[in-house]
């Protein structure tokens, strides 16, 4: 998987990537033969700060695409990063699963 981090106004850590990285990489599982080989996977993630009455909250919207068809989206927000990773890992593991079950099936 190759992923890019569009981060604007974010403080991003290391950590943070990775935690992302983690948690993103594994949906290539369910991807099986349409995810290609270990470059075609390629996925995009903008987060941008939001400022609310209730504090900051961080935003993400990712697009996953693989070469034999497949395009996810995912679009959610949190108060800290890693459970915006989780989130968007959550959506994003229903589409590819849904993708996978009609290419199997």
């Amino acid at each position: 998987m190759i992923f890019q981090f569009h981060t604007n106004d974010v403080t991003f850590f290391e950590d943070d990537q990775a935690y992302f990285e983690k948690r993103l990489f594994g949906l290539k599982k369910f991807l099986g033969s349409a995810a290609g080989d270990e470059d075609s996977v390629k996925v995009d993630v903008h987060l941008t700060k939001d400022k609310h009455h209730a504090g900051e909250r961080f935003h993400a919207k990712v697009h996953m695409s693989c070469p034999h068809g497949g395009s996810f989206h995912a679009d959610s927000d949190s108060e800290d990063i890693k459970s915006l990773a989780d989130k968007i890992k959550d959506t994003l593991e229903i589409q590819v699963k849904k993708f996978h079950d009609k290419k199997i099936g």
